[in-house]
């Protein structure tokens, strides 16, 4: 299925890639180099699906670097066909309100030659090309730049939230948080041991991962529970599943966290520092993907069934690894600890993913409670991040 996504996405954008090339050319180049261009749209349409299926058998360092570069590529295409596409309606509506300005031509009997030979390419056409070739190689270089220093720039993140009937023995309790780890074909050792660096500097009392803990193969998580125990967490390390999880088996997922002693929370939750003046609630909810039907047991998000026996006064941090899930949960939880966006992943100057999400990064407020939306750990997509750099979070938590 991810092949086939892989196949459609990318023949789509390389068919409008070579569309957009053909329209720049004149009319004799056209037919000169045309075949050219649309076999080699065609080729490059076909090798990220290829490299993904030779990866199921070839595993190696080599591959991943192959397919790193193919999804780098298809990124820059999809990228920049945005302002592509922009630029050419502008230049294009300019050409027409432009033509339709010109005088109407004396009537004079047509040249016995044609003076314009076909070989010759308007002013139109040559905007559009270098225009269009500059945004590809910018495109192209932010990319790049993302992926050999973007996805490995991890910031530490610290936000002190306030919550009600927070225990005064708790006072500045310490979590730290990590998220959309994608431990599998970007993210290895290396990555692992660059993030994990920042945890153990937190020193928290409290370690989560908020889901997306794999990229789709169920095996890799090990890698990463291992370091979550390595925190050395005084209450321990807990998880949540993301959507991601679902893709790569989310039984098999818990199976593996809970064999390895890391505590999973799926519309569960466990009282923590009971002694400490009651302590609190750690609640954790399944991931919204649940909502699909496609994981046997794991039916999506229940705040109600994971709220089941507390008690009314406990205050209540919850882990959800989607931030929309905030609309359901806001007035019930004093905060609630996602990621899924990645920050946006890619940010060329401005925020696309807030053109479509409520939340994308950072802090908000709504009913008395606070959602705190981690950037992730990991990539998903092409190996870069340009503008929202990896991140791990230290929550403190003081009373209000």
């Amino acid at each position: 299925m991810r092949v086939l996504v892989f196949l459609l996405v990318s023949g789509l954008a390389h068919f409008l890639a070579a569309r957009w090339l053909l329209s720049t050319l004149s009319p004799a180049t056209r037919v000169r180099r045309g075949r050219v261009i649309v076999l080699t749209a065609a080729a490059l349409s076909l090798l990220l699906a290829t490299a993904r299926l030779l990866t199921v058998t070839f595993e190696t360092s080599a591959m991943r670097t192959f397919v790193a570069v193919c999804m780098l590529e298809l990124g820059a295409v999809v990228i920049a066909l945005v302002p592509i596409g922009l630029m050419t309606l502008v230049t294009r509506s300019v050409s027409r309100v432009l033509a339709a300005r010109q005088p109407e031509p004396a009537d004079v009997p047509p040249p016995a030659v044609d003076l314009v030979p076909a070989a010759i390419v308007s002013r139109r056409q040559a905007i559009e090309r270098v225009a269009g070739v500059t945004i590809f190689g910018a495109t192209t270089s932010a990319l790049g730049w993302g992926m050999v220093r973007g996805r490995h720039a991890f910031a530490l993140e610290e936000v002190v939230v306030r919550v009600k009937n927070w225990p005064r023995a708790l006072e500045g309790y310490t979590i730290a948080q990590v998220s959309d780890v994608h431990v599998g074909t970007f993210v290895g050792d290396r990555e692992l041991d660059e993030g994990f660096e920042l945890v153990m500097r937190i020193r928290p009392d409290l370690v989560v991962a908020t889901g997306d803990l794999v990229d789709f193969d169920s095996t890799t998580v090990g890698a990463l529970a291992q370091r979550l125990l390595r925190a050395d967490a005084r209450d321990g390390a807990f998880a949540i599943l993301g959507n991601h999880d679902h893709y790569a088996g989310a039984a098999d997922v818990v199976q593996r966290l809970r064999s390895m002693n890391v505590n999973v929370l799926s519309n569960q939750s466990v009282r923590l520092r009971a002694g400490d003046g009651g302590g609190f609630a750690l609640l954790g909810v399944d991931d919204m993907q649940g909502r699909s039907g496609v994981s046997p047991g794991f039916g999506g998000p229940d705040l109600y069934a994971a709220e089941r026996g507390l008690d009314v006064e406990v205050p209540r941090i919850l882990l959800a690894h989607q931030p929309r899930y905030f609309k359901e949960a806001a007035g019930r939880v004093a905060l609630q600890l996602s990621g899924h966006t990645h920050g946006g992943q890619i940010n060329p100057g401005f925020r696309p993913a807030g053109l479509v999400m409520d939340f994308v990064e950072g802090r908000y407020e709504r009913a008395g409670s606070t959602l705190w939306v981690n950037r992730g750990f990991g990539v998903a997509g092409p190996p870069s991040r340009v503008g929202a750099p990896p991140e791990v979070t230290k929550i403190v938590i003081v009373a209000a």
